[in-house]
């Protein structure tokens, strides 16, 4: 009924009624927040749902499992719905040997920490290891020294060398010769160290045409004298010099064209 039509009574009746609705609606709304308010802090009392199992899972070879405890020891406080996950992932991930760390609850009093560890297959630098995707980690000093192939270089170029490394180590591999170290250094020259000791001096160009020429020359030059070779400069244009172990005042060398 249009409201010009309405009587007085009518009309106060119908404003009446929209403000009583408009009035429970608002004391619903307020009921609800209250509600959540407390059950948001029933929740969080971490004297209601305390955490009584912490588990630590991983395959640990070189990560020392109680450093790691001590390390998340103090982030694993609250209770079941209050203990800050993420905090203890970055406690756990702080630590040279870890590269993953996940952190999950599990009900009703469980808190688990799945650790994936650092692989590390090839040192860096003087402390150093470089995991298979290139990434240099630093576990401490004290830290035992793994038998890896040593590779270096300037800071950047971690992937780089490591991918060199692998092209190299497998060129080399069906001549029964094994990468000791491979350095880039600040010049962009390569070194590499092979057999026992021995060192071939590649430069900073045509690296692989020149590790191509000691390998074809490796048969007939290299072969039989392995354990007397001390060093080949690879580079030349079209040869390279050999520098056999003779008396250290006397080295003799060797130029191949």
């Amino acid at each position: 009924m249009p409201a010009e039509k309405m009587s007085p009574v009518q009309l106060l009746a119908a404003l009446l009624k929209d403000n009583v609705r408009t009035i429970n609606g608002l004391v619903l709304i307020t009921i609800l927040v209250a509600m959540m308010s407390l059950a948001k802090h029933w929740f969080s009392d971490p004297h209601r749902f305390p955490l009584h199992v912490v588990e630590v899972k991983g395959d640990f070879r070189n990560l020392d499992k109680q450093r790691l405890q001590d390390a998340v020891a103090a982030h694993v406080e609250g209770g079941f719905f209050t203990v800050d996950v993420s905090a203890i992932r970055s406690a756990a991930e702080q630590l040279p040997w870890v590269y993953k760390a996940s952190v999950k609850r599990l009900w009703p009093a469980t808190l688990r920490i799945s650790i994936e560890e650092q692989q590390a297959i090839a040192r860096w630098g003087e402390q150093g290891y470089l995991n298979r995707n290139g990434e240099p980690f630093f576990p401490e000093a004290s830290s035992p020294v793994l038998p890896l192939p040593a590779l270096a270089g300037p800071q950047g170029h971690e992937l780089k060398v490591l991918k060199n490394y692998q092209r190299v180590a497998k060129t080399l591999a069906p001549l029964g010769i094994e990468v000791a170290r491979m350095e880039l250094d600040n010049r962009r020259a390569w070194h590499l160290q092979v057999g026992d000791g021995v060192l071939l001096e590649l430069g900073r160009v045509n690296t692989r045409e020149r590790l191509q020429r000691f390998i074809r020359a490796y048969p007939t030059v290299f072969a039989a004298r392995i354990e007397e070779l001390k060093r080949v400069d690879l580079r030349y244009s079209n040869g390279f010099s050999v520098y056999w172990q003779q008396l250290a005042s006397n080295p003799e060398t060797d130029t191949q064209g």
